[in-house]
Protein backbone atom coordinates (compact mmCIF):
# COMPACT_ATOMS: atom_id res chain seq x y z
CA UNK A 1 0.00 0.00 0.00
CA UNK A 2 1.08 3.56 -0.81
CA UNK A 3 0.38 6.30 1.37
CA UNK A 4 0.86 9.60 1.45
CA UNK A 5 1.55 11.07 5.09
CA UNK A 6 0.73 14.84 6.17
CA UNK A 7 1.59 16.99 9.23
CA UNK A 8 0.97 20.78 9.84
CA UNK A 9 0.12 20.60 13.55
CA UNK A 10 3.62 22.04 14.63
CA UNK A 11 6.27 24.78 13.00
CA UNK A 12 7.70 21.18 12.19
CA UNK A 13 5.56 20.63 9.09
CA UNK A 14 6.26 17.82 6.84
CA UNK A 15 5.36 15.04 4.21
CA UNK A 16 6.28 11.82 3.43
CA UNK A 17 5.97 8.69 0.72
CA UNK A 18 5.44 5.64 1.80
CA UNK A 19 5.64 2.60 0.06
CA UNK A 20 4.58 -0.93 2.50
CA UNK A 21 6.24 -0.22 5.20
CA UNK A 22 9.13 1.35 3.50
CA UNK A 23 9.79 5.22 3.65
CA UNK A 24 10.46 6.13 -0.07
CA UNK A 25 10.78 10.14 0.84
CA UNK A 26 10.34 12.27 3.60
CA UNK A 27 10.14 16.49 3.28
CA UNK A 28 10.34 18.28 6.64
CA UNK A 29 11.23 21.55 7.94
CA UNK A 30 11.36 23.49 11.10
CA UNK A 31 11.31 26.87 10.16
CA UNK A 32 9.04 29.85 10.85
CA UNK A 33 6.99 30.20 7.77
CA UNK A 34 3.35 29.50 7.35
CA UNK A 35 2.04 25.64 6.47
CA UNK A 36 0.43 27.61 3.65
CA UNK A 37 3.86 29.12 1.67
CA UNK A 38 5.10 25.45 1.89
CA UNK A 39 3.00 22.65 1.86
CA UNK A 40 1.68 22.77 -1.73
CA UNK A 41 5.47 23.15 -3.21
CA UNK A 42 6.20 20.45 -1.24
CA UNK A 43 3.85 17.84 -1.92
CA UNK A 44 4.55 18.85 -5.48
CA UNK A 45 8.02 18.12 -5.18
CA UNK A 46 8.14 14.47 -3.22
CA UNK A 47 5.65 13.64 -5.83
CA UNK A 48 7.92 14.64 -8.66
CA UNK A 49 11.04 13.22 -6.97
CA UNK A 50 9.31 9.57 -6.75
CA UNK A 51 7.27 9.47 -9.92
CA UNK A 52 4.43 9.13 -7.97
CA UNK A 53 0.83 11.02 -9.13
CA UNK A 54 -2.68 10.78 -7.22
CA UNK A 55 -3.24 7.92 -9.41
CA UNK A 56 -0.55 6.03 -7.78
CA UNK A 57 -1.12 6.48 -4.21
CA UNK A 58 -3.35 3.96 -2.33
CA UNK A 59 -4.06 6.08 0.55
CA UNK A 60 -3.96 9.30 2.89
CA UNK A 61 -3.13 10.35 6.48
CA UNK A 62 -2.73 13.70 8.42
CA UNK A 63 -2.10 14.29 11.40
CA UNK A 64 -5.31 15.87 12.87
CA UNK A 65 -3.97 17.91 15.98
CA UNK A 66 -4.02 19.14 18.47
CA UNK A 67 -1.26 21.63 17.64
CA UNK A 68 -1.55 25.34 15.61
CA UNK A 69 -4.73 26.41 14.95
CA UNK A 70 -4.17 27.68 11.45
CA UNK A 71 -1.33 24.96 10.57
CA UNK A 72 -4.00 21.77 11.17
CA UNK A 73 -6.70 23.67 9.21
CA UNK A 74 -4.24 23.86 6.25
CA UNK A 75 -3.25 20.16 6.74
CA UNK A 76 -6.85 18.95 7.26
CA UNK A 77 -8.22 20.95 4.62
CA UNK A 78 -5.51 19.64 1.83
CA UNK A 79 -5.69 16.17 2.74
CA UNK A 80 -9.50 16.04 2.35
CA UNK A 81 -8.80 17.71 -1.25
CA UNK A 82 -6.72 15.45 -2.11
CA UNK A 83 -8.63 12.18 -0.93
CA UNK A 84 -11.62 13.43 -2.57
CA UNK A 85 -10.14 14.31 -5.40
CA UNK A 86 -8.31 11.49 -6.26
CA UNK A 87 -10.56 9.30 -4.69
CA UNK A 88 -8.46 7.78 -2.39
CA UNK A 89 -9.61 6.81 1.34
CA UNK A 90 -8.13 9.14 4.14
CA UNK A 91 -7.22 8.64 7.22
CA UNK A 92 -6.89 10.84 10.65
CA UNK A 93 -3.84 10.56 13.11
CA UNK A 94 -3.98 12.37 16.51
CA UNK A 95 -0.57 14.43 16.56
CA UNK A 96 -0.56 12.59 20.55
CA UNK A 97 -0.60 9.21 19.12
CA UNK A 98 1.39 9.88 16.31
CA UNK A 99 4.42 10.98 18.35
CA UNK A 100 3.97 8.31 21.20
CA UNK A 101 3.89 5.83 17.87
CA UNK A 102 6.95 7.39 16.75
CA UNK A 103 9.23 7.28 19.87
CA UNK A 104 7.76 3.37 21.21
CA UNK A 105 10.90 1.78 20.87
CA UNK A 106 12.16 4.18 23.54
CA UNK A 107 10.10 3.40 26.16
CA UNK A 108 7.14 1.23 27.12
CA UNK A 109 5.62 4.27 28.60
CA UNK A 110 5.54 7.66 26.57
CA UNK A 111 3.75 11.17 27.17
CA UNK A 112 3.40 12.93 23.82
CA UNK A 113 3.42 16.68 24.33
CA UNK A 114 2.55 19.67 22.45
CA UNK A 115 3.21 23.16 23.42
CA UNK A 116 0.22 25.26 23.83
CA UNK A 117 2.37 28.33 25.26
CA UNK A 118 2.28 30.33 28.22
CA UNK A 119 2.91 26.83 30.70
CA UNK A 120 0.36 25.16 28.58
CA UNK A 121 0.64 21.87 26.75
CA UNK A 122 -2.14 19.41 25.03
CA UNK A 123 -0.62 15.63 26.37
CA UNK A 124 -1.87 12.39 26.81
CA UNK A 125 0.26 9.28 28.30
CA UNK A 126 0.08 5.93 26.23
CA UNK A 127 1.50 2.89 27.02
CA UNK A 128 3.45 1.20 23.90
CA UNK A 129 3.20 -2.14 22.62
CA UNK A 130 2.77 -1.72 18.77
CA UNK A 131 -0.39 0.27 18.71
CA UNK A 132 0.23 3.01 21.40
CA UNK A 133 -3.39 2.43 24.06
CA UNK A 134 -4.16 5.84 25.62
CA UNK A 135 -4.02 5.33 29.40
CA UNK A 136 -5.22 8.92 30.34
CA UNK A 137 -7.28 11.66 28.51
CA UNK A 138 -6.53 14.16 26.28
CA UNK A 139 -4.74 17.27 29.03
CA UNK A 140 -4.88 20.69 27.56
CA UNK A 141 -3.81 22.60 30.63
CA UNK A 142 -0.65 23.25 32.69
CA UNK A 143 1.74 21.27 32.11
CA UNK A 144 2.66 20.56 35.47
CA UNK A 145 -0.73 19.79 36.28
CA UNK A 146 -0.46 17.12 33.48
CA UNK A 147 2.87 15.94 34.79
CA UNK A 148 1.73 15.13 38.61
CA UNK A 149 -0.92 12.52 36.65
CA UNK A 150 1.85 11.09 34.93
CA UNK A 151 3.80 10.59 37.78
CA UNK A 152 0.60 9.23 39.63
CA UNK A 153 0.00 6.52 36.54
CA UNK A 154 3.59 5.44 34.65
CA UNK A 155 6.13 3.81 35.84
CA UNK A 156 10.28 4.99 34.95
CA UNK A 157 11.07 5.09 32.64
CA UNK A 158 8.88 7.53 30.90
CA UNK A 159 9.92 8.83 27.10
CA UNK A 160 8.44 12.31 26.57
CA UNK A 161 8.05 13.45 22.95
CA UNK A 162 7.10 16.54 20.73
CA UNK A 163 7.52 19.97 21.39
CA UNK A 164 6.02 20.27 24.35
CA UNK A 165 8.96 17.76 25.90
CA UNK A 166 11.63 20.52 24.19
CA UNK A 167 9.75 23.58 25.73
CA UNK A 168 9.42 22.52 29.06
CA UNK A 169 12.21 20.00 29.20
CA UNK A 170 13.17 21.72 32.62
CA UNK A 171 9.82 21.34 34.58
CA UNK A 172 9.87 17.45 33.07
CA UNK A 173 13.17 16.88 34.92
CA UNK A 174 12.27 18.75 38.13
CA UNK A 175 8.98 17.12 38.85
CA UNK A 176 9.46 13.21 37.19
CA UNK A 177 13.46 13.20 38.17
CA UNK A 178 15.51 10.65 36.52
CA UNK A 179 12.82 8.49 35.14
CA UNK A 180 12.60 11.06 32.51
CA UNK A 181 13.78 10.20 28.73
CA UNK A 182 13.48 11.89 25.67
CA UNK A 183 14.78 10.51 22.16
CA UNK A 184 17.12 11.95 20.14
CA UNK A 185 16.74 15.11 18.18
CA UNK A 186 15.42 13.65 14.78
CA UNK A 187 12.52 11.89 16.89
CA UNK A 188 11.17 13.88 19.04
CA UNK A 189 9.04 16.01 16.72
CA UNK A 190 6.94 14.59 14.84
CA UNK A 191 7.39 13.08 11.50
CA UNK A 192 4.63 13.01 8.19
CA UNK A 193 5.99 9.41 8.23
CA UNK A 194 4.96 7.95 11.88
CA UNK A 195 1.78 9.39 10.46
CA UNK A 196 1.71 7.57 7.26
CA UNK A 197 2.99 4.35 9.23
CA UNK A 198 0.17 4.39 11.65
CA UNK A 199 -2.31 5.39 9.18
CA UNK A 200 -1.43 2.44 6.89
CA UNK A 201 -2.10 0.07 9.86
CA UNK A 202 -5.55 1.63 9.85
CA UNK A 203 -6.30 1.50 6.18
CA UNK A 204 -5.22 -2.04 6.13
CA UNK A 205 -7.48 -2.90 8.82
CA UNK A 206 -10.33 -1.22 6.96
CA UNK A 207 -10.73 1.99 8.67
CA UNK A 208 -11.79 5.26 7.36
CA UNK A 209 -12.89 8.88 7.45
CA UNK A 210 -15.27 11.05 5.82
CA UNK A 211 -13.27 13.68 3.78
CA UNK A 212 -16.06 16.07 3.85
CA UNK A 213 -16.29 15.41 8.00
CA UNK A 214 -13.01 14.93 9.28
CA UNK A 215 -12.28 17.53 11.29
CA UNK A 216 -9.41 19.03 13.32
CA UNK A 217 -8.91 18.20 16.77
CA UNK A 218 -8.37 21.37 18.59
CA UNK A 219 -8.99 20.13 22.71
CA UNK A 220 -9.62 24.14 23.52
CA UNK A 221 -10.51 27.46 22.12
CA UNK A 222 -8.45 29.50 19.90
CA UNK A 223 -6.64 32.16 21.84
CA UNK A 224 -8.46 35.02 20.21
CA UNK A 225 -11.77 33.48 20.87
CA UNK A 226 -10.91 32.88 24.56
CA UNK A 227 -10.10 36.77 24.81
CA UNK A 228 -13.14 37.43 22.62
CA UNK A 229 -15.45 35.29 25.22
CA UNK A 230 -13.91 36.65 28.63
CA UNK A 231 -13.75 40.53 27.20
CA UNK A 232 -17.81 39.71 26.42
CA UNK A 233 -18.05 38.16 29.65
CA UNK A 234 -16.64 40.89 31.74
CA UNK A 235 -19.10 43.74 29.28
CA UNK A 236 -22.51 41.81 31.00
Amino acid sequence: MRVLGIDTATATGSVALLDGEQVVGEYLLNIQATHSERLLPALVLILEDAGWSGETIDGIAVATGPGSFTGLRIGVATAKALAYTWGKPLIGVTVLEGLAFQVGFAAEWVTSLVDARHGEVYGCLYRVNGIPEMVTQYWAGPIGDFLQEVVAVAQAPICFAGDGAVAYWETITEIVGNGAKRPISNSIHLRASSIALLGRQRLLAGERHDPLALAPLYLRLAEAERKLRAKRRKCR
